[in-house]
């Protein structure tokens, strides 16, 4: 059967979480492929709301979830995660490939340091070491999965590196180095040895599996976060592109339906270009009803309108299917809206309802309709979907 994609077409942040656990149901396993604990989904089932960093959002629905090997691996994060699903009362079928890249302490100095002696040139890293993870990676330094459960492999590698990122973090970044072997060591080992049964090759199971079972892909960040096509250097560390999930699973070349997810309006966190920002009291409102704040970061996202030839441009570099669109909700209350193309700004009429009631496409505002159709006209896709809340039932379906 063809796997089923979703990516984001904007800077992250566009609903992704929601969108997962919405057709999780209808998948029988879901794969992440990509990122670290840097990227953030936010799920809200009934007067719930979970925060998951590396754990796939359908894990909430007892189906089976995988990470693939090219995610990094934050073991603290991940174990706590776990706990969380545990405590839910959830049953977990987790595996995690045993060629993940494992995040260390001396990953996240050297992310702290870096950041700091680029005063102004900041390029808003969180301090996570997640771009340190691949830079190992690249660098065939790194610890994988299935070295950490291994006692005398990790204390072996750790040793391979660790004078290594000590001096660069206190000679280079001139910063100082406040972590010790020994401490480290332990402490890894015992995530190693609570981790381990969940080791899984995710390339060979997909495999083995793709014939007969319904398959979910399920990406980090969003298009233009990407380190090649991104906003350079503004980005991640690694591809965010919907083609990057073959190699980053281990799929051989096929074909993929891919589901864009777009955010009513434009969010990002961090600094580099923006061209639709809006520093106004709509910017303000766009934050405070979207409850804008990032998942991970906890910081203020900045808010502007829709950036067609971004979302375009994403959508064919991304070969999207369909699209589903987020959070229109929050344009309710907004006089006017606009949409920016290539030769301007066009304007829209807004809809002074609310809209996070609505169950069905035809009893929505006429003004919203239009917003959505001239959206969907632009970009060549239907949009299959659209939210108008945060809850999984707050779903409009336009099939």
């Amino acid at each position: 059967m063809k796997p089923t994609l979703i990516t984001g077409l904007q800077w992250g942040d566009e609903g992704k979480g929601k969108v997962i656990d919405l057709l999780a149901d209808k998948f029988d396993v879901t794969i992440r492929f990509n990122g670290g604990n840097n990227a953030g989904h936010t799920v809200k089932v009934g007067d719930t709301t979970l925060h998951f960093k590396l754990m796939p959002s359908a894990a909430l629905h007892g189906k089976k979830v995988l990470i693939a090997q090219a995610v990094v691996i934050n073991p603290k994060v991940m174990l706590q995660e776990i706990d969380q699903i545990k405590q839910l009362g959830v049953k977990l079928d987790l595996g995690i490939d045993p060629r993940c890249h494992v995040v260390l302490p001396y990953h996240q100095a050297l992310d702290g340091a870096s950041e700091a002696s680029k005063g102004k040139a900041k390029t808003g890293s969180l301090g996570l070491g997640i771009g340190f993870s691949f830079e190992d990676r690249t660098n065939r330094a790194g610890i994988r999965m299935e070295e950490l459960v291994q006692p005398t492999v990790l204390r072996e590698k750790l040793k391979a590196n660790w004078d290594l990122k000590k001096r660069r973090v206190v000679n280079a970044y001139q910063q100082q180095f406040p972590l010790q072997f020994e401490k480290v060591y332990q402490e890894y080992v015992a995530y190693g040895r609570k981790l381990k049964p969940y080791l899984l090759s995710v390339a060979e199971y997909t495999l083995d599996h793709l014939p007969k079972k319904r398959f979910l892909l399920e990406t980090a960040q969003g298009f233009s976060l990407d380190f090649v096509f991104g906003t350079y250097p503004y980005t991640v560390a690694y591809h965010t592109l919907a083609s990057s999930a073959l190699p980053d699973i281990g799929l051989p070349p096929m074909a993929l339906n891919v589901v864009g997810i777009v955010k009513a309006y434009t969010t990002r966190v961090g600094n580099g270009p923006f061209p639709t920002e809006l520093k106004t009291k709509i910017g303000d409102y766009l934050q405070e009803k979207g409850h804008e704040f990032g998942t991970v970061s906890g910081r203020r996202r900045r808010c502007g309108w829709l950036d067609l030839p971004i979302l375009q441009h994403a959508g064919r570099l991304s070969g999207i299917n369909s699209i589903i669109l987020t959070k229109l909700d929050v344009l309710s209350g907004l006089k006017t809206l606009k949409i920016k193309t290539a030769k301007g700004y066009v304007n829209f009429p807004g809809w002074q309802e609310d809209i996070s009631t609505v169950k069905r496409w035809d009893k929505l505002p006429v003004n919203c309709r239009r917003y959505v159709l001239y959206l969907e006209k632009q970009l060549y896709v239907p949009i299959k979907y659209v939210s108008v809340g945060p809850d999984r039932r707050q779903t409009i379906s336009r099939k």
